[in-house]
């Protein structure tokens, strides 16, 4: 995976983005201050988000400048649109060990 850093105003979010995030950016903030970017941002080829919307307005709360940035290239719009629903819901299906 080629991973570049972009100015984080050359990132663009997906205008029909249906996932409502503001209240959780505080606490990603808080990770990323804490550990940094350690999944970067996926966006299409013409810079606008796939993945990563709560982390690209939590290094924005930040006052970052820069971002990681992987570029999902060669994907259909509807593999786009697939990867956005399949990066948001997989973690739905999964259930916690509350032994562990």
């Amino acid at each position: 995976m080629h991973v570049e850093l972009w100015p984080i105003d050359r990132v663009r979010p997906y205008e029909q983005n249906p996932r409502k995030n503001d209240h959780a950016v505080e606490a990603v903030a808080k990770s990323l201050r804490e550990f940094g970017f350690r999944q970067p941002l996926v966006v299409d080829e013409e810079g606008v988000l796939v993945v990563g919307h709560t982390r690209w307005k939590a290094a924005k709360q930040l006052g970052w400048t820069e971002v990681p940035v992987h570029v999902a290239t060669g994907l259909s719009p509807e593999q786009i649109r697939a990867y956005r629903i399949a990066d948001n819901q997989t973690a739905t299906i999964a259930t916690w060990d509350t032994d562990l």
